[in-house]
């Protein structure tokens, strides 16, 4: 027997204390705060993860309130930019009606003063899509640019360089910098050479 055994009363060695399930009592207690332990920390995960689950909820929740307001934002100006425009306009629709009215009425004006009054009126409109941020593209007697111009027809010829816009077919714009419509261009290329005839050849 070992010399570090404990000895009851009569110095017989005292056997050790056994629980319930027949364990020692000290690997009970030891395995029961180990249970304990592992207890405590799933319950302080489930905690966190219930904290964290709220937390991204909330973030939704935000988000999506954010998106909404945005969106509304957004309607509300984009709502106002087309009244402001819509107003802008008016002046020009009451000067076609006027000139409808004038057109069909047995009042006959002359040709010049009706080209000027249509003149005028295009120039009205124009200033006011130019207030809005639309611009004329150049087109005519400008080199083609594929990125402005789009080629209907090219023509034959040696009187201006190559790859020139020769005529504009319909204008193109721009709406703050950016190409909302090409123009609509004929441009120039280099002459055929002719063919040569049977006696050149010979």
């Amino acid at each position: 027997m070992g010399e570090g055994a404990v000895k009851n009363l009569e110095g017989e060695p005292e056997e050790p204390v056994e629980g319930e399930d027949g364990q020692p009592k000290d690997t009970v207690e030891q395995l029961r705060k180990q249970l304990q332990d592992v207890t405590q920390q799933k319950t302080e995960s489930e905690k966190k993860a219930a904290e964290y689950l709220d937390r991204i909820k909330r973030l939704q929740a935000d988000m999506e309130n954010i998106q909404k307001i945005t969106k509304r934002q957004l309607e509300a100006v984009t709502s106002q930019a087309s009244e402001r425009l819509l107003l802008k306009l008016l002046p020009s629709l009451d000067a076609l009606r006027q000139a409808v009215k004038i057109a069909n009425s047995n009042d006959s004006l002359p040709r010049d003063e009706i080209a000027m009054g249509l003149k005028m009126l295009q120039e009205q409109l124009a200033h006011v899509l130019e207030t809005e941020g639309l611009e004329e593209i150049p087109a005519e007697g400008e080199f083609l640019d594929p990125q402005l111009h789009e080629v209907v027809s090219y023509v034959e010829t040696d009187q201006k360089p190559e790859n020139s816009v020769l005529e504009e077919v319909r204008k193109g714009y721009k709406l703050n910098g950016k190409v909302i419509r090409a123009s609509l261009v004929v441009v120039s290329k280099k002459p055929r050479l002719p063919e040569p005839t049977e006696a050149e050849s010979g």
